[in-house]
């Protein structure tokens, strides 16, 4: 599979407003560099999507280079839904708990 657009859950604009504030709380420009390695990531998922691996159920995780967020997707007929970008550093199960609340159904 190749070249397939990506579609974002509501809650992911929540998400990038966090990282957003996150970075730039502690680096001059902070939100502007992290946004431009947001749309990296996002462009290499539009590309192949399944060369990321899967992290949860079905859902598959970009890291976004140099941060400490990763972008959690799934891939569907036509589309790929991007349902969350979070913190890495967090619990694994709280991060497991959110997934399971924002997937889409199947």
């Amino acid at each position: 599979m190749k070249n397939q657009r990506v579609e974002f859950l509501e809650p992911v604009e929540h998400d990038l407003n966090y990282a957003r504030d996150f970075y730039d709380s502690w680096l001059t420009g902070g939100a502007d560099k992290f946004l431009v390695r947001f749309r990296e990531a996002v462009t290499w998922i539009e590309w192949n999507p399944e060369q990321f691996p899967i992290k949860h159920r079905f859902l598959r995780r970009a890291i976004i280079r140099r941060t400490y967020f990763g972008i959690y997707f799934a891939i569907e007929p036509g589309v790929t839904t991007v349902v969350a970008v979070l913190d890495m550093r967090n619990d694994p199960r709280a991060i497991r708990d959110l997934l399971r609340l924002r997937q889409p159904k199947r």
